[in-house]
């Protein structure tokens, strides 16, 4: 199934975009980019100051197809599949870590 995902034709910045629309969605007003060029330990972190996930939303995030396009959404909410995420992230690497905040407890 990763392997798939990695198909889907996500450009770097296509992917970094998808994130980032993620980041806008809980209300970040701040959105850092940050990479670490070091050959295939290289790294992209995207960090943002948005409402966070607790465990439960974050097992949500990281289900495939987690969202009904049927669904009635928030006007800001920019995804219809709960795909974004995963699609776009393992697009581009083979390993993805989530760490996130909300309401001061900690879930990654």
């Amino acid at each position: 199934m990763l392997e798939a995902l990695r198909g889907m034709g996500y450009s770097t910045g296509a992917a970094i975009a998808d994130i980032v629309d993620n980041s806008v969605a809980a209300g970040a007003t701040c959105v850092d980019i940050e990479f670490l060029w070091n050959g295939t330990a290289s790294r992209v972190a995207i960090l943002d100051d948005g409402r966070g996930m607790d465990d439960a939303e974050l097992e949500s995030a990281m289900t495939l197809g987690d969202k009904s396009p049927l669904d009635s959404r928030d006007p800001d909410d920019l995804g219809r599949f709960g795909m974004g995420l995963k699609t776009a992230s393992f697009s581009q690497c083979r390993r993805l870590t989530v760490a996130s905040a909300k309401n001061g407890s900690h879930t990654c």
